[in-house]
């Protein structure tokens, strides 16, 4: 299916590199791919989300469509996904599908295993006694942090609400944990949406995270901003 708004990370496996593709918008599909947890759903616009994976071989240029296993994401697109390891990825937020064929605005977080042939995911939502979770979101930024090899971090920031409100807030989300922090960070850094973000770590306990680009209500952000987080393992 030809498609936007998707996400896509790389593996490799034995020696080749690949591109996992899922999920997107895009025009009707003119093939349904028959498998298993694959689904296609026509939106109130006419477009049709979808939450398809398709694998690309780098060096072969071939595409394959793997078999999906576990929680899998519902038809999706606006969202962030983020690369753990070769195997293991993370993905927070996004439009989906409602009841009524309009949107939803989760805030599920969703970790991937990744083979050739296969993807597993795992869903993780938010507990009802835990308030400390960020809001359903989409168009907002991300990238991962690894310190430690026993402690992977998700950063997220910014992005629009339910509402289409421009949200002004960060996040670290601890994965072997599977929970939320939410950091306190300049407005300038987090209350944009449609943004990029990276992070530099200078050691183990001290961050860089730099945010570039991005809309705000009045117009698109021209100049990059950065903050340093520290003591992320509090």
């Amino acid at each position: 299916m030809r498609r936007a708004y998707g996400g896509m990370i790389s593996f490799e496996h034995d020696g080749a590199h690949h591109l996992l593709m899922i999920g997107g918008v895009g025009s009707k599909p003119a093939v349904q791919i028959d498998l298993r947890k694959y689904r296609y759903c026509e939106l109130l616009n006419g477009k049709w989300r979808t939450n398809e994976h398709s694998i690309y071989d780098i060096s072969s240029r071939r595409w394959s469509n793997p078999s999906i296993t576990g929680q899998c994401i519902p038809p999706v697109s606006v969202f962030i996904i983020e690369k753990i390891n070769n195997t293991r990825a993370i993905m927070f937020g996004g439009r989906e599908i409602d009841y009524d064929g309009g949107d939803s605005f989760t805030n599920n977080i969703y970790i991937l295993e990744i083979s050739i042939s296969t993807v597993f995911w795992q869903c993780i939502k938010k507990p009802i006694a835990i308030d400390q979770w960020p809001v359903g979101r989409w168009d907002h930024a991300s990238a991962i942090i690894i310190t430690g090899s026993d402690c992977p971090m998700l950063v997220i920031s910014g992005g629009e609400d339910k509402d289409r409100d421009v949200l002004d807030d960060c996040w670290i989300f601890n994965i072997t944990q599977h929970s939320w922090i939410k950091l306190d960070v300049p407005q300038s850094v987090s209350e944009r949406y449609a943004h990029s973000l990276s992070v530099f770590i200078m050691s183990p306990h001290c961050v860089w995270m730099i945010t570039v680009g991005g809309t705000v209500y009045n117009g698109y952000i021209t100049n990059p901003n950065i903050v340093m987080l520290t003591e992320l393992g509090q």
